[in-house]
């Protein structure tokens, strides 16, 4: 059995990313609510690092939604407006030269290193601001952010003949896919060791099932999504499938889904954690400190007094 042609990609791409986007917007309004809800949240003042994952969370979804958009035209231009002309949908959805095109991969390239930058930051905040942690990740994103423009630019200069398979477009991409997989496995790891190192420094003046094991595999879990996408884009292109458009088509939104997914799961761990806690501090056997169960330490306070000669002739004369 052949694989797909491009008539029948370049139409399945847009309505599978519509069904992927629709996850994303159920899951991104789920965000909204619960960061801005006062239910939730009380009178609890936002910090810095929530504003800046909101704004993330934001941006990531006009991206998004803008990507597809545009590749809603493309497909009614396509099927509809070019379907009778010389070479028809596929001609006109697969010039790389045409704004459309070039604005699409933009905008997923942007979301890619979006995705990336969010990542990164977060494993700067884990680590207690600490620079070196991730100056070569940080390395990496310069390198994928110039690889991912230079194949929007390089669009411009193909043949209208020639597809994304065009050997002076395969040196970058094949660079850009790489990189965003490292990037991903990179930051996920750098994160959970970081928990994990926290629970092993922690886990002797716990009591219970520790709360960070969780938050590592909920880290994990979340990143696993976007990581295998990823791989199986990798593996398509390199294989010149052409079914890696609908997978291509979709990431924008999954990068998306991954980075709200990870922000909803920890919060609402949060906040189970944080009931849980309050319910733990009626119990006479457990004390807490902050949303980690402690065991009860035994302290023995030993004062020794020396009095010298002066201080009790002191005393004595009162």
């Amino acid at each position: 059995m052949g694989q797909l042609s491009l008539e029948q990609t370049f139409l399945i791409a847009p309505y599978v990313e519509g069904i992927v986007y629709g996850i994303f917007a159920a899951i991104f309004a789920a965000t909204m609510y619960i960061h801005f809800s006062k239910v939730i949240n009380g009178t609890q003042r936002f910090d810095r690092h929530s504003n800046v994952m909101i704004g993330i969370s934001s941006m990531m979804f006009f991206i998004a939604t803008l990507h597809l958009t545009i590749n809603a035209y493309r497909m009614v231009a396509g099927y509809v407006d070019h379907a009778l002309l010389q070479g028809g949908a596929v001609a006109y959805m697969g010039d790389l030269r045409s704004w459309h095109y070039i604005l699409k991969d933009t905008l997923y390239a942007t979301q890619e290193n979006l995705g990336s930058a969010a990542a990164i930051y977060r494993c700067w905040v884990l680590w207690g601001h600490n620079w070196k942690i991730i100056l070569f990740p940080s390395v990496l994103l310069i390198v994928n952010i110039v690889a991912g423009y230079m194949v929007c630019g390089l669009y411009g200069t193909v043949s209208p003949t020639n597809n994304i398979f065009d050997p002076r477009l395969t040196t970058w991409i094949k660079i850009f896919f790489p990189l965003t997989v490292a990037l991903n496995v990179i930051t996920t790891s750098l994160m959970s060791y970081r928990i994990w190192c926290t629970h092993r420094q922690t886990s002797l003046y716990t009591s219970g099932s520790s709360q960070l094991i969780s938050v590592m595999r909920i880290l994990v879990e979340s990143a696993a999504l976007q990581l295998v996408v990823e791989i199986i884009l990798l593996v398509l292109y390199s294989s010149d499938v052409n079914a890696q458009y609908i997978v291509l088509e979709s990431i924008a939104s999954i990068v998306g889904i991954t980075f709200n997914a990870l922000t909803i799961r920890i919060k609402l761990h949060s906040i189970s954690t944080a009931g849980s806690g309050h319910s733990m501090s009626f119990d006479g056997a457990t004390q807490t400190i902050g949303r980690l169960p402690m065991r009860r330490i035994q302290v023995n306070i030993s004062r020794d007094v020396e009095e010298t000669e002066d201080n009790i002739s002191t005393l004595s004369s009162k």
